[in-house]
């Protein structure tokens, strides 16, 4: 837990009181308060409901992956509405269920038996890269990033991870507390100030990571930008932190603290600078503070220092001018320095060379040369100084806006960069540019290292690389996940108006296609855009047209690749100005072998595409779906080249419900037993792709390593939107938006829903034959969302949760969710509602939305992503009580089991993965760490003194003195070598996957037993 170090404005003693915190009992309360199964009720099924409160929790964590429950071995009963029955103990309640299980003789393999597992939240890895400036080491090895939650620290030599500090944050007290800026201390080149938006503090040694358990709260208003000067005065050179924060009255303003340790000679203090009635986005300093120069909206605000008499910063006092600009400023950047002294000549006051460079949200770039010396001048108005121009020099090769611009070292070039993903080089003297195209994504920021011999370019797409100047090629590449992310602030070029994109109704996050490769479990296959920012505000429809492979056991990327017609160039944008869009995969499904992947892409015209048909009365939305490009692709993993090279692709595999354009698929399910897939569209079709030999005159065709090519075709068709089973009504609807199929575990069965089923039909189909089985009623309530088989159980997940087991044909148990979820339209289900299974542990997983008010009386809340999250919840087949129960702080956007052990992975809308697995078990992100926590990076032992060449005469008659010991006949070593056999070391190492080894050096001394004569004792 954090402490707070407080300061107070003017000299005043410093207060190290520590931030009052809830109690641990306050922080599992507020998760109990659950809104999963917020509006519970037990329906009738062949096991009766239960009446007591399953002990459901042991050791949980929050979103943020905390620990909330400390020193308890024991589970907490967690309270559900609606099911208010006494409590019994807990072994009272095994014995029923013992007598329950006899009674009916039940027949299942997988019947419960003994205690409850405890499961658990592991910590995350991942996480989105902040929108902040990288920053370079002193000595340009190391490279300093953030996420929301802590400071990572790369090496520049291998683009390994090698320090994550995460801050000690109380989600109790700070729920909202995340990191929005980080820069290098100019004093102390070990010190990284860090600031949180609830306007906390850190100080923190990135060498060591000591200093993230104490904050200085300087605002109760939080905190929007940060940076560092390194100021001497009074005999003391200090760090000073410039801030600017909102003020509680209304307006902005611009703070200069001094924060120190607690209980030290130094006070901590404060002095507020500069106010505004406009935010201040951007903050800079020069000359060692002498000189900051800050943007708000339109205006460049420069600031200079009066007089450096002062002994502390509450004395502290800066002279600030305006000068507007055009139009608002998307990036600042400053070169200052001394003024050379003239012979001769005599100033009042002589400021230093202030030189601004600004880029605007419409693209352009103004060069003001100068600029503090000239405002001086121009205030003046004497006669010699009238001829003072403050014309800027103008540059304009952006379309859009500038999203970061900086000056090179020696002040010759300037770098920019903006959506059109081209690095641009300025060249001042002759006007000449030099151009770096076809980057991942939109560069977002740019750095120069301290040496000037290298570029920080950060990328829209979470990823961050290195670049030679000298050759402008990567040295080293960082990227994390790419999945899209929730983004908590409007962008500054927001204020411009274009044309919208297309955007949903109601708010929610779109759901993030991913498989785990069973061929090797810690490739994880994300689909992902170019740009991944999800304005909380309106969430617009993202294009998804990549394959990202990431390596869960190392936790960086492996590779991106296309699935789709992509838009990678500085020409991005149609004639008329428009964004030109990509296809979206809206689903992803693997083979059992892992060798065969499949993909869903679709793409529609946006509205503004054809708003030209409007006057001439045709229905808009029936335009675009007659413009509908759906494309089923089958991709076979190419061993030579590591990449995914696409075999088949099925133009419209399903036609529209009017058999005229192309029709959406719904749902696309793979046979974990053979290379089978399964998709089911809008026609109420359901057809299986099975491999064809491919042929060339009638004889088959092989590849280069001599195995026969292969195409996908559809095998079998099988009609379910008419049946009779299904009710005549009027008000049944005809064109299903959500249907769903499933596989059995042995392949054997095909089960398929159609939304337009009003009273939960779902048909059991023969894939091999092609025909229906048999139909089912009551397998769903509402929308069906998602199902998947567990053994021989069938799970649904609509507006309830319905197990039923297929070789008995009963349910087992239902659960009715809560009217915060049910409530939700048919577009937020199917996209923020997850169910996965995991058959080894003989479990399932369920995520919901929460916190969507549907009742809120204001549109703006309605539509905002703000405040939302999920909760996620796993069940074991024949218990209706959760194993596990915990409440996310953001949105789950993936929920997969984790391949090749017992437990799943989550997604969330921060990039941010988590594995839900069993106490004791080791999950699958486990050596997902930074190389100082896995001691790679340790230094070397240093030499003994018997190891070392003598540097004398006497040291060495020393060393000649020392003789081995005399040992006993009884004491001798046995020199036979001993027997190791195969199965011993089989026992060892073959104990799971890689990645759930135990640590190596247990698994060291375990074969070392193996081999030594005498037992080795592991040293604690």
């Amino acid at each position: 837990m954090a402490s707070a170090l407080k300061r107070k404005r003017g000299p005043v003693e410093v207060l190290d009181t520590p931030k009052r915190t809830k109690s641990i009992k306050d922080s599992q309360d507020f998760l109990q308060k659950s809104e999963l199964l917020h509006e519970v009720s037990w329906e009738a099924s062949l096991n009766p409901p239960t009446k007591t409160k399953e002990l459901v929790r042991t050791n949980g964590t929050n979103g943020d992956g905390i620990n909330l429950q400390k020193n308890s071995n024991h589970a907490e009963a967690v309270e559900f509405e609606g099911f208010v029955d006494e409590q019994k103990t807990q072994r009272e309640e095994e014995s029923r269920r013992k007598k329950e299980r006899h009674s009916k003789g039940s027949n299942s393999s997988h019947a419960w038996k003994g205690p409850s597992y405890v499961w658990k939240l592991s910590e995350s890895i991942g996480g989105r890269i902040l929108d902040v400036d990288p920053v370079f080491t002193e000595d340009e090895k190391f490279l300093i990033l953030a996420n929301r939650a802590a400071i990572q620290v790369y090496s520049t030599s291998n683009s390994l991870l090698t320090r994550t500090i995460k801050l000690k944050i109380d989600p109790s007290t700070r729920p909202n507390a995340r990191i929005i800026t980080y820069c290098l201390s100019p004093t102390n080149s070990n010190i990284v100030w860090v600031a949180c938006s609830d306007g906390a503090i850190y100080s923190i040694d990135w060498t060591s990571g000591a200093g993230s358990d104490q904050y200085w709260g300087i605002s109760s208003t939080g905190c929007i930008h940060m940076t560092v000067a390194s100021m001497e005065s009074a005999g003391r050179r200090r760090d000073v932190v410039f801030t600017t924060e909102p003020k509680k009255d209304g307006g902005w303003r611009i703070t200069a603290n001094e924060l120190a340790p607690p209980k030290g000679p130094i006070e901590t203090v404060a002095r507020t600078i500069y106010t505004s009635n406009q935010r201040v986005n951007f903050l800079k300093t020069g000359l060692e503070g002498s000189t900051i120069v800050a943007a708000s909206e339109n205006r460049v605000l420069l600031g200079s220092l009066r007089s450096t008499e002062y002994g502390t910063i509450d004395k502290i006092k800066y002279e600030f001018r305006v000068f507007e600009s055009t139009d608002v400023i998307s990036s600042l950047d400053i070169k200052v320095t001394e003024r050379p002294k003239v012979a001769g000549q005599m100033d009042k006051k002589r400021y230093p060379i202030v030189d601004v460079v600004i880029g605007d949200v419409k693209g352009a770039i103004f060069i003001h040369n100068d600029l503090l010396q000239n405002l001086a001048r121009s205030q003046r108005k004497v006669a010699e100084d009238s001829g003072i121009s403050l014309i800027p020099r103008r540059l304009h090769w952006h379309r859009q806006a500038v999203h970061t611009v900086k000056w090179s070292l020696d002040g010759n070039y300037i770098i920019s960069g903006g959506t059109e993903t081209v690095l641009v080089l300025w060249q001042l003297d002759t006007g000449k540019q030099q151009f770096l195209p076809h980057m991942s994504a939109t560069i977002q920021n740019v750095v120069v290292s301290p040496s000037g011999s290298s570029y920080g370019v950060q990328l829209a797409d979470n990823s961050t690389m290195v670049l030679s100047v000298a050759e402008l090629t990567p040295t080293a590449n960082i990227a994390g996940i790419q999945a899209c992310v929730l983004n908590y602030e409007e962008p500054i070029d927001s204020s411009v108006r274009r044309v919208g994109e297309d955007a949903y109704e109601q708010p929610l996050f779109q759901h993030t296609p991913a498989v785990i490769n069973p061929a090797d479990p810690s490739r994880l296959l994300l689909g992902v855009g170019q740009t991944q920012a999800v304005s909380y505000r309106k969430p617009l429809v993202t294009s998804v047209p990549f394959l990202q492979t990431f390596d869960l056991g190392a936790g960086h990327n492996v590779s991106r690749q296309a699935l789709t017609r992509t838009n990678i160039t500085n020409i991005n944008m149609a004639p008329n100005a428009h964004r030109i869009s990509e296809p979206r995969v809206t689903h992803m499904q693997i083979s059992f072998d892992g060798n065969w992947l499949v993909t869903v892409d679709e793409w529609i015209p946006p509205k503004r595409d054809l708003d030209f048909i409007g006057p001439e009365g045709k229905d808009l939305e029936f335009e675009r779906q007659q413009r509908l490009e759906v494309f089923l692709k089958f991709w076979q993993w190419n061993k030579e080249n590591e990449d995914w090279e696409l075999v088949s692709r099925i133009d419209t595999p399903h036609a529209s419900t009017d058999g005229v354009g192309a029709g959406r698929i719904l749902d696309l399910a793979s046979d974990p037993s053979s290379l089978r897939f399964s998709t089911i569209g809008e026609d109420g079709i359901v057809r299986t792709w099975s491999t064809k030999t491919r042929k060339r005159d009638g004889v088959p065709a092989r590849g280069k390593d001599g195995k026969i090519l292969r195409n996908w075709t559809c095998q079998h068709a099988i009609s379910i939107g008419k049946s009779e089973l299904l009710d005549e009504r009027d008000d049944a609807p005809q064109t299903p938006s959500n249907a769903c199929v499933a596989f059995s575990e042995d392949g054997s069965i095909l089960a398929a829903a159609s939304g337009i089923s009003p009273n939960g039909l779902l048909h059991l189909l023969d894939p091999e034959l092609g025909t229906i089985r048999s139909s089912l009623n009551s397998m769903f309530e509402g929308h069906i969302v998602n199902m998947k088989f567990l053994g021989q159980d069938l799970i649904t997940l609509s507006d309830r949760i319905l197990v039923y087991d297929l070789v008995l044909d009963s349910m087992r148990y239902s659960i009715k969710l809560g009217s915060t979820v049910t409530s939700l339209s048919i577009s937020q289900k199917l996209e923020m509602m997850h169910l996965a299974v995991d058959g080894k542990s003989r479990t399932f997983a369920v995520s919901l939305p929460a916190n969507f008010d549907v009742s809120s009386t204001s549109d703006s809340q309605q539509q905002s992503l703000l405040n939302r999250y999920s909760e996620l919840a796993v069940f074991h087949q024949d218990k209706r009580e959760p194993l596990l129960q915990n409440t996310f702080s953001t949105l789950i956007t993936a929920l997969l089991p984790a391949v090749g052990s017992e437990g799943y992975l989550v997604l969330d809308s921060a990039a941010e993965i988590r594995t839900v697995l069993k106490q004791g078990t080791q999950a699958v992100t486990s050596l997902a760490q930074s190389t100082s926590a896995l001691q790679l990076d340790a230094p070397e032992e240093t030499t003994t003194e018997l190891s070392r060449l003598p540097e004398d005469e006497e040291e060495a008659e020393e060393v000649d003195e020392i003789q081995p010991t005399a040992t006993t006949p009884d004491e001798e070593e046995d020199d036979e070598t001993p027997v190791v056999t195969q199965q011993q070391l089989s026992e060892v190492f073959n104990v799971g996957p890689s990645f759930a080894l135990p640590p190596m050096e247990e698994m060291f001394y375990r074969v070392a037993g193996l081999f030594s004569s005498q037992p080795l004792t592991q040293s604690v």
